[in-house]
């Protein structure tokens, strides 16, 4: 590893080493920027030069703007600091100081730069309230709030869960734009069907997602779909499958992997073992692919909704790329309460504390009132979501699932009436696979219809 030696460290809570890996990282990929940005800024560099430097780095990397030493240069004529470095020549040693483009290593030296700054800040809040102490012309009371507030505002820079000021919320509103424009927001989780990420970009740090639907709608597919995709964009996750075994999950994500690979091998087959000898050696070869995705599944053990927090927190410990928890579904959670609304309204509350805790989104399926089976529209409508409103309030979005061949097939009229036959038979063909993934509400965004196609024998969903 090249060390850049020109700069002599001073005294005190930094490192020069960390600081030059880490603009060296941002110099040869600017699109590590965000991460900078999210953990302090400027702020990171105990040094005024480096400082300097990543001012630069980010104006430039924000504006769309090339980074080199050779730009770098030309935004640093005159600068005192880096020609008492060694002039240009000590950009191209950074350039040689960057680590490999692991955005987790750069986020781990932004972390650590980011303690020391904050080890900075109290030192100096205790030096300056001794200095105040000495001269004797300051009342105790005063230095001591004094002290109390620099001791206060060091703390909730590193806490995410604290009041957070304009400037950090700014500044973190500015690392996802950024990141979202460069295509490197690693910690958003797309569903993977193009005609739905289309109106919900995709799944944020601490939202609540609720995907509703009546039975046979086809929500379990469109869960298990998006979860398949975002392990396989290399995204952990976390399925609490409260209604069907691990084993039964992981058939049926066989059986879309083999719909994926072009031999498709219904789930429904595997467990009566009607298949082909071809089926039955793709599912072999499929299955070490699918058993080495990301994903962990919680039993119907954790249908408590506190030991289900204490499993995902679990699970958060031993994958430190833990980017989705799905719960399959919301009202089969049991919580506290005197009655069935006051519980699961705690559901709502803890799945949503939850997303916020561990800066993951959660995905929660969720049962829709009878009721949609006595309207002549099906469709699904925000006050279909069973029992409690409190669902509704506390989620980011809401999507539902409708089918219309579902509801067709369940009007056919009387054989006999050959018109009737005909007009019912084109009408099946022309709804045949369609599913109609519904945006109710998304509070960052807009609303609208997702047209899919699904064959949920396979649990595969893809844009129509």
């Amino acid at each position: 590893m090249t060390t850049v030696t020109a700069i002599r460290p001073d005294a005190g809570h930094q490192s020069l080493e960390a600081e030059q890996q880490l603009l060296g990282a941002l110099i040869m990929d600017d699109r590590m920027t965000p991460i900078a940005m999210r953990a302090g800024g400027a702020d990171l560099f105990a040094h005024p030069l480096h400082a300097e430097i990543y001012e630069v780095i980010e104006a430039r990397a924000n504006s769309g703007e090339l980074v080199s030493p050779v730009t770098l240069k030309a935004a640093l004529q005159g600068s005192r600091d880096l020609d008492e470095a060694g002039g240009p020549a000590y950009l191209v040693r950074l350039a040689g100081c960057a680590l490999s483009g692991d955005r987790e290593a750069v986020r781990s030296l932004a972390d650590l730069l980011a303690e020391q700054t904050r080890k900075r800040a109290l030192t100096a809040a205790i030096s300056e309230a001794q200095v105040g102490l000495l001269r004797g012309d300051m009342p105790a009371r005063e230095i001591a709030l004094q002290l109390e507030r620099q001791i206060v505002a060091a703390e909730f820079a590193s806490q995410a869960d604290r009041p957070t000021s304009m400037l950090a919320a700014v500044r973190e509103a500015l690392a996802q734009a950024m990141e979202a424009y460069h295509g490197g927001n690693t910690d958003l989780v797309r569903f993977g069907i193009p005609a739905l990420d289309g109106i919900v970009p995709g799944l944020y740090p601490g939202e609540l997602t609720l995907l509703g639907g009546r039975p046979a709608m086809g929500k379990s597919a469109v869960a298990l779909t998006m979860a398949l995709n975002a392990a396989r964009a290399g995204h952990g996750v976390a399925i609490a499958s409260l209604e069907m075994t691990p084993a039964a999950m992981a058939q049926r994500a066989l059986s879309e992997a083999s719909a994926r690979a072009g031999r498709a091998v219904p789930y429904i087959n595997m467990r009566s073992g009607d298949m082909s000898e071809d089926q039955a050696r793709a599912l072999i070869e499929l299955g070490m692919d699918v058993g080495n995705l990301p994903i962990t599944f919680l039993s119907r053990s954790y249908a408590n909704v506190d030991a289900l927090v204490s499993g995902v927190r679990q699970i958060a410990r031993t994958t430190p790329n833990l980017r989705l928890l799905i719960v399959d579904y919301a009202q089969l959670l049991k919580a506290q309460g005197r009655d069935r609304y006051q519980q699961v309204t705690n559901i709502s509350l803890a799945l949503k504390g939850m997303a916020m805790s561990l800066e993951i989104p959660v995905l929660a399926l969720s049962q829709l009132s009878r009721s949609i089976e006595s309207r002549d529209d099906k469709r699904p409508v925000l006050s279909d979501l069973r029992e409690s409103g409190q669902l509704e309030q506390d989620a980011d979005s809401v999507l539902f699932c409708y089918r219309p061949e579902y509801y067709l097939a369940q009007e056919e009229p009387d054989p006999e009436d050959l018109d009737d036959q005909a007009d019912w038979q084109n009408a099946m063909a022309a709804a045949k696979g369609k599913l109609e993934i519904i945006v109710a509400k998304q509070r960052m965004g807009t609303t609208g219809t997702a047209r899919c196609m699904c064959a949920l024998s396979t649990n595969t969903v893809w844009s129509e």
